[in-house]
């Protein structure tokens, strides 16, 4: 019987995404765990960049496009067979009034977030991609299970993550491979800068957000998540809620 803090020495992970923000915080835990993480991402740049930071020699990283399904499933196969796969694969958010919807953005990440998952299970049924006893991770969100107003797309796109989860982990299962998904709550990453605010105005969001455990989570909070499915055996199709207590209402 392994420990369990023995669990990931040596495994071999792929992290879509891994670059910045939550990918980049499971990244860097898989290898504090002593696995060989492989990050990939469809910029050079960011690939270059989150190989030097994560500064480990187990630490590598790919270019790929999730949107191109030949060409990332010909990386997937070269990369394979790996013991753990984590999808973290999103580089905007949808949030806005409704109204003023942007549908080619909103479409973009569906099909990074959304189909890009689709892509990552279709490849793993079909090729050997991930060993028996090994495991697939998405990310979905608490948009997911608490829309709020001007979210309605994105908890519709969160909500599809959690069932395509449950569905994979259904026609993954004949392969040994478990699936589940991380659903995270208010975290601290590059994403917000993306939605137009400053650091300044971050910082207020961050500092109004009354949360049980006392603080907004960083990618590293997270990150515990993903190490726990990858480690967890007796777990598929389950959706982990890592949201600081939010969901209680106090």
């Amino acid at each position: 019987m392994v420990k369990s803090a023995d669990k990931l020495v040596g495994k071999s992970v792929i992290v879509v995404g891994g670059t910045s923000g939550i990918g980049f915080g499971a990244a860097s835990a898989f290898l504090d765990a002593g696995a060989k993480v492989t990050v990939i991402s469809s910029n050079q740049d960011h690939v270059k960049d989150a190989v030097k930071r994560l500064d480990s020699p187990n630490a590598s990283g790919e270019v790929g496009d999730v949107r191109d399904e030949a060409a990332f499933v010909a990386l997937l196969q070269k990369l394979g067979p790996v013991d753990h796969v984590v999808f973290s694969g999103v580089d905007k958010i949808i949030r806005g009034a409704l109204e003023d919807l942007d549908l080619e953005n909103a479409k973009h990440l569906f099909g990074v977030k959304f189909w890009g998952a689709v892509t990552v299970g279709k490849a793993v049924k079909k090729h050997n991609i991930i060993n028996r006893g090994g495991s697939l991770t998405l990310t979905s969100g608490t948009a997911a299970l608490k829309p709020g107003k001007g979210a309605a797309t994105g908890s519709g796109l969160n909500g599809g993550v959690i069932s395509l989860t449950k569905g994979l982990a259904g026609d993954l299962a004949e392969k040994g491979i478990r699936v589940n998904v991380v659903t995270p709550g208010l975290v601290r990453t590059e994403l917000w800068g993306k939605l137009g605010q400053s650091e300044e105005q971050q910082q207020k969001t961050f500092a109004n957000t009354k949360l049980p455990v006392g603080f907004v989570a960083t990618p590293e909070d997270i990150a515990e998540a993903y190490l726990y499915l990858a480690k967890a055996s007796y777990s598929t199709g389950e959706n982990v809620i890592i949201d600081g207590g939010a969901r209680l209402g106090i």
